[in-house]
C-alpha cells in the first residue's frame, strides 16, 4: 500500500491547532483536537439557464456530447405541428440548420452535434414509420431504414456507426407497448434482444450498439424501471427514485443523467446514475417534459419541451462547478452609504457618500491597496449616490450624484493620484445612476439615475477622457440600476421604475439589448456590482436589505454565496473572481456600516477524520 508521503511527496504534519492556509488536499493532525483533517474544495452540480431555442417544440430529437456541442431536430410545434426544423448550439447560441428531410416528431435520436441519427417516429399517417434520416453535420440524408416501425418516442443510444434503439409504440398494434430493440452498425439494422419492460415515450444513453442504459417511459402506467445492456441482453438494475415519462437523458454508461419528464404533471428532477443507483440531484430550472438532451454527467443540455405549452427554454448542466464565498475584509475608515467605486480588487477607491439620512453628504475619498483602506485627498464636490470609474487607485472619475436634497448634479471630477480636479461636466444632471466602475478613467459609461422631480431615466452617455456624449438609451429607465464591464462592453441590471425590476441589458458599443433577467423575478436595486459584460457579479440590495449574490456568466445569471449580512447602497471593486464590497446599509438594522467583505470564487471546507 503507497504511503501518504508517496503520493503527495511530503509527510503528514503535526499542528497544535491548523496550518494557516493548507492547500487542497493536505492532510495534517491536529494534536490538541487530536483528530486528522485534510481539505477539499467546495464545488455544486447545478443547471443554468442558457440562451433558448428558435422555435418553441416538444417531442424533438437531440444528439450532442456537451453542453457547448448540440444538435436539436424535429418536434411539434406551438400549433401542433410537426417540423423538420433543426438547430445547432455552440455554447452560446441556437443557429438555424438544414432541415429534415421529413417533418417528424417522438422519433428515438443518437449521435453527436456533427453526426446524428433520427430513427423511427410520427411522420404522417400511418402514426409510425421505419423511417431512418442520418446527419453528417451540414445535410440529413435519408437511409437504411429500421426492421420494426415505431413511435413514442422509442430510447436510442450510441454514435452514428454503433447505435441502438428500444422500446416505442405502434398504432394500431398488439401489443401496442413495445419491447424490440434494434442494433445499427453504420450499415445495416439488426433485430436484437427484446427489453424485459416493454415501454414507450422512454429515454436512454449509452456509447455504441454494445453498451446502453433504458430508463423511465410508460408501460402504462409510468415506470422507474431502469435496465442495462452488455451488447446481448437487457438487465434489470436499480429503478429510479421517481417513475415517470416523457423525460429525457444524457451521458454515457456507466454514468448517465434523467431529467425532467411527466408524472401527473411536468417535472423538474434530475437524477444521476453512477453505475449502480441513482440518485436526486439539483432539478431543473424550468419543470417540463417531451424536451431534447444531450451531453455527459459533467456537462450536458436540456432544450425545448412542454411546460404547459411548447417552450424554447434551454438549461445548461455543469457538474462540479467551484463554489465562491464572502469572508469579513479590513473595515474603511469612515461609515458612509450611496457612495462611487472605481478599480480592482488590488487598487481601488471608495468615493464620497453620506454619513446619515439624506444629509450628511461626505467629501472623503479612501484608497484601497489590496490589504488596508486610506484616507486619501477629497472629492472637490461633497455628494451622495454618484458614480465612479476606473481601473486603479491612482487614476479615476467621479460623476453625478446629489449634492443637496433634492437637487442632482452632472459634475465631473478626475482623479490623478494625488487630487481631484473639476473636469467636463456630464450632459444630464442625475443620481443613482448605473455605471462601469472597472473601466480606465478615460473611457466611461453612465446610464439611468433619476433627476428632479423624481422620475427615472434612460438616458447613456459615454465618457473619451474630455467630454461627455449621450449615446443611445437603456430600453428601460430606471433609477438605482447597478452596471458593470467597459465603455464599449457594458451591463446594466436591476433598478427600479415604479416598482424594483430584475432586468439587464447588455451593451455592445452602441445599444442596449435586453437579456436573461436577474434570477430573482422580484428585482431588486441598490445593489454592488462589479465585473465585466460577460462575467459579473451582484451582491447585496434592496428592499429591504438582502445577502444575495447572483453571478453573471455572459448569458445567464444564477445564485451563489450569500454575502454575510444584508448590503445596499454601498461600493463594490474588483471583478467576478475576486471583489470587495463596502460600506453602505448593512444588516437587519440597516445601520449605516465600515464593514467590507472579500470575494473569491473559489472555497474550501476542511474536513475531520477520528482517530479515537
Amino acid at each position: 500500500m503507497s504511503t501518504y508521503k508517496e503520493i503527495r511527496g511530503l509527510k503528514v504534519r503535526d499542528y497544535t491547532t491548523n496550518p494557516d492556509n493548507p492547500i487542497e488536499g493536505q492532510l495534517w493532525y491536529n494534536t490538541t483536537d487530536n483528530v486528522a483533517r485534510y481539505r477539499i474544495p467546495n464545488v455544486i452540480s447545478s443547471w443554468r439557464t442558457a440562451n433558448a431555442l428558435n422555435t418553441a417544440r416538444e417531442q424533438l430529437g437531440g444528439t450532442g456530447t456537451s453542453n457547448t456541442s448540440a444538435l436539436a431536430f424535429g418536434g411539434s410545434n406551438a400549433s401542433d405541428t410537426r417540423v423538420a426544423d433543426t438547430e445547432s448550439f455552440n455554447g452560446s447560441s441556437w443557429t438555424e440548420l438544414n432541415n429534415l428531410n421529413v417533418a417528424n416528431r417522438l422519433m428515438a435520436d443518437f449521435g453527436t452535434a456533427t453526426a446524428a441519427v433520427s430513427a423511427t417516429g410520427s411522420t404522417g399517417s400511418p402514426a409510425q414509420t421505419v423511417n431512418v434520416e442520418y446527419w453528417d453535420g451540414t445535410n440529413w440524408t435519408e437511409g437504411a431504414n429500421v426492421n420494426t416501425a415505431r413511435y413514442g418516442k422509442p430510447g436510442g443510444a450510441g454514435i452514428s456507426t454503433s447505435g441502438l434503439i428500444f422500446g416505442g409504440y405502434i398504432n394500431p398494434g398488439s401489443p401496442s407497448v413495445r419491447a424490440e430493440t434494434e442494433s445499427w452498425n453504420g450499415s445495416s439494422w439488426t433485430e436484437v434482444s427484446d427489453l424485459n419492460t416493454a415501454r414507450y415515450n422512454t429515454t436512454g444513453d449509452g456509447s455504441s450498439n454494445t453498451s446502453a442504459l433504458c430508463f423511465g417511459g410508460n408501460t402504462p402506467p409510468n415506470t422507474a424501471n431502469t435496465e442495462s445492456w452488455n451488447g446481448s441482453s437487457w438487465t434489470e438494475v436499480n429503478n429510479l427514485n421517481t417513475a415517470r415519462r416523457d423525460l429525457d437523458g444524457a451521458g454515457d454508461v456507466p454514468a448517465a443523467l434523467a431529467i425532467g419528464g411527466y408524472t401527473t404533471t411536468a417535472v423538474a428532477n434530475t437524477e444521476e446514475w453512477n453505475g449502480t443507483s441513482w440518485t436526486e440531484v439539483n432539478d431543473v430550472n424550468t419543470a417540463r417534459y417531451n424536451a431534447g438532451a444531450d451531453g455527459s454527467t459533467t456537462s450536458a443540455l436540456f432544450f425545448g419541451g412542454n411546460t404547459g405549452s411548447k417552450t424554447t427554454a434551454t438549461e445548461a448542466w455543469t457538474a462540479n462547478t467551484p463554489v465562491g464565498a464572502w469572508a469579513t475584509a479590513p473595515s474603511t475608515n469612515t461609515a458612509r452609504r450611496g457612495l462611487g467605486s472605481a478599480g480592482t480588487a488590488t487598487s481601488g477607491l471608495i468615493i464620497s457618500g453620506a454619513d446619515s439620512g439624506t444629509s450628511g453628504r461626505e467629501s472623503e475619498v479612501e484608497s484601497w491597496n489590496g490589504s488596508s483602506w486610506t484616507e486619501i485627498a477629497d472629492l472637490n464636490s461633497a455628494r451622495w449616490n454618484l458614480g465612479g470609474s476606473g481601473a486603479s487607485n491612482t487614476a479615476a472619475i467621479a460623476y453625478a450624484g446629489s449634492e443637496a436634497n433634492p437637487s442632482v448634479s452632472n459634475k465631473t471630477e478626475s482623479y490623478n493620484g494625488s487630487s481631484w480636479t473639476e473636469t467636463t461636466d456630464m450632459t444630464t444632471a442625475r443620481s443613482l445612476v448605473g455605471a462601469t466602475t472597472g473601466s480606465p478613467y478615460t473611457s466611461a459609461l453612465v446610464f439611468g439615475g433619476t433627476p428632479v422631480p423624481a422620475s427615472t431615466y434612460s438616458a447613456t452617455e459615454s465618457w473619451n477622457g474630455s467630454s461627455w456624449t449621450e449615446v443611445n438609451d437603456l430600453n428601460t429607465g430606471r433609477s438605482y440600476i447597478e452596471g458593470s464591464g467597459l465603455q464599449t462592453a457594458a451591463l446594466g441590471f436591476g433598478g427600479y421604475t415604479s416598482t424594483y425590476v430584475a432586468n439587464t441589458e447588455l451593451w455592445n458599443g452602441s445599444s442596449w439589448t435586453e437579456v436573461n433577467d436577474m434570477s430573482r423575478p422580484n428585482g431588486r436595486g441598490d445593489m454592488q456590482g462589479v465585473g465585466t459584460s460577460t462575467a459579473s457579479l451582484s451582491a447585496g440590495g434592496s428592499p429591504p436589505n438582502v445577502a444575495i449574490t447572483e453571478d453573471w456568466n455572459g448569458v445567464s445569471w444564477q445564485e451563489t454565496s450569500d454575502v454575510p449580512t444584508g448590503i445596499s447602497g454601498g461600493g463594490g471593486i474588483g471583478s467576478s473572481t475576486n471583489a470587495f464590497i463596502a460600506n453602505g446599509r448593512q444588516g437587519p438594522s440597516s445601520a449605516i456600516s465600515v464593514n467590507a467583505y472579500e470575494w473569491n470564487s473559489t472555497s474550501n471546507t476542511d474536513k475531520t477524520i477520528s482517530t479515537d
